[in-house]
């Protein structure tokens, strides 16, 4: 399943509007805040239960997986190309079991939770809280939109940072690293995602700019801007992946790549790709396989570190505003 699917859930009196990008969409929100009434309303229209007024209204299957877990996985093995929507209240939710399923499905899954999905490799554009956006007499709908969790914003003019700090010590860090030798500031590696706010916190003295995957750091990013919060000093950067960062960088040409980088949800297929981090990464490597920058991410090729290459990588940095002073670059 791949592209943009849009889903508009109505009664006479609510209203409920989901586009849809990626295999995992997250819904949040507060109590009373409507999450479970839309999986309600979603769930009574499949089985046949509302009246006149109510409508769900999607270009593909829709689903609301409930019960025990092993009823729910049964049913999820025999769906395709479905967009599978999961309340916070089903237990099978947190299991290793159910994440397993997600992952090798090609369908779409809305997740309703609070919490975190640590087992699930989920973007942090994809995570949205649900809050109405008014509220009109009973004779005209009640509106509930969805607003990124997450959503990207203009960082100062300038950032001057004395640490660069990257999720692990793969290929991404040998670029940031070779970067940061240049400038005479630190790279430091956080050994993995789950240790980024742990790391921002244990080093308050310093001015801190993390980088991480973004199509992958979903779980994760409550921890980090609580780190954040604390150490207000530092900063948080999450482009898709460093793969999606070279492939926009101009270092690798390719027929239709700009296109492909521009709407990626119309090429990745969620069956074969269980976030668009892994697509990038196959693609780079696809692209580059039997060149001069054949690509492994667990070592970068030298070819990649040389002086133009390093350049066209800080440029996207400068354009963006963030990592560095204008000075500094």
């Amino acid at each position: 399943m791949k592209g943009r699917v849009k889903i508009v859930v109505s009664t006479k009196r609510l209203r409920y509007e989901l586009n849809l990008r990626r295999n995992i969409t997250i819904i949040q929100g507060d109590s009373a805040s409507g999450k479970t009434t839309l999986i309600q309303i979603i769930s009574d229209y499949l089985s046949g239960r509302t009246g006149p007024g109510t409508e769900v209204i999607c270009d593909r299957k829709c689903v609301v997986l409930s019960g025990d877990t092993e009823n729910a996985l049964t049913q999820l093995r025999f769906l395709t190309n479905t967009v599978v929507f999961v309340d916070e209240q089903e237990k099978f939710l947190h299991t290793k079991v159910f994440a397993k399923a997600v992952l090798t499905s090609d369908c779409y899954f809305v997740l309703v939770t609070r919490d975190g999905l640590n087992m699930l490799p989920y973007s942090v554009n994809e995570i949205y809280y649900l809050k109405n956006s008014g509220y009109y007499q009973n004779t005209r709908q009640v509106y509930n939109s969805m607003h990124q969790v997450y959503p990207e914003i203009d960082p100062p003019e300038k950032i001057a940072v004395s640490t660069v700090l990257t999720e692990d010590s793969n290929s991404g860090h040998d670029m940031f690293d070779a970067i940061c030798h240049d400038l005479k500031i630190t790279c430091d590696s956080a050994d993995g995602k789950s240790n980024v706010a742990k790391y921002i916190l244990s080093h308050k003295d310093r001015q801190i700019f993390a980088i991480v995957d973004g199509a992958a750091f979903g779980a994760d990013m409550q921890s980090t801007m609580h780190a954040i919060a604390v150490n207000q000093k530092s900063y948080v950067w999450t482009p898709e992946s460093f793969e999606y960062l070279i492939l926009q960088s101009g270092i690798i040409q390719a027929e239709g790549l700009r296109e492909m980088l521009k709407n990626p949800e119309e090429f990745i297929e969620s069956g074969k790709y269980s976030s668009w981090e892994r697509f990038f990464t196959q693609l780079l490597e696809d692209l580059t396989q039997n060149t001069i920058y054949a690509y492994n991410k667990k070592k970068l090729n030298l070819n990649y570190l040389t002086k133009g290459n390093i350049e066209k990588i800080k440029k996207i940095l400068l354009d963006i505003g963030l990592l560095l002073s204008h000075d500094q670059i």
